[in-house]
């Protein structure tokens, strides 16, 4: 696993042990983030269930001005400091070792432009994260929000009125969903 492009492109990353980690493959990141390159300079990142810290440093090698990765594994927080250091983005980077949901519920933070879930796959994690992102104040109708899942992890934003789904794209198995909230004045509609 590498950096694709930007300050640190070509760095090779440091994944944790034990398979706790299923890290992107380099075309589905790479088409995110050419979907996604307008919004990238400048904006803030939250990279929840983050992993090695591979998308998020990836915003952060492309211009991002700062993210935040959540983890609940010890080991893939210090993976990520490590990688941080490695492509020397630390300065603009916080880890949290936490359950992303305790992390949403308890830091109240600047609102977040980009926000990447990636959580292990067919595990239920999803849902109760997405019904409390409307009520979360790190987020706005601006917030870009995008998920990484497989094809049998249904999200159901067709039913979350709150929602408007943007686009998605399927890479065989996995499906990356790109959605935002709604206003608040058109949620009823």
């Amino acid at each position: 696993m590498r950096v694709i492009t930007g300050s640190a492109k070509g760095r090779k990353l440091k994944m944790p042990g034990g398979g706790k980690t299923r890290p992107a493959m380099d075309i589905v990141k790479g088409s995110t983030f050419n979907m996604i390159a307008e919004f990238v300079p400048d904006a803030r990142f939250l990279d929840l269930f983050a992993g090695s810290g591979n998308l998020g440093i990836e915003a952060l090698s492309r211009g991002g001005s700062y993210a935040a990765f959540v983890d609940s594994s010890r080991e893939c927080t210090v993976t990520i400091k490590e990688n941080l250091t490695l492509t020397k983005l630390e300065d603009r980077a916080e880890i949290f070792t936490m359950d992303c949901m305790k992390f949403l519920q308890r830091h109240n933070m600047p609102r977040f432009d980009v926000v990447f879930i990636d959580p292990p796959y067919l595990k239920g994690l999803l849902e109760p994260i997405l019904k409390y992102i409307p009520d979360c104040s790190m987020f706005s109708p601006d917030t870009l929000f995008i998920i990484e899942r497989q094809k049998r992890d249904l999200l159901g934003l067709e039913d979350m009125p709150e929602y408007r789904l943007l686009d998605e794209r399927v890479f065989g198995d996995t499906v990356i969903t790109f959605f935002r909230l709604k206003n608040p004045d058109t949620t009823t509609s």
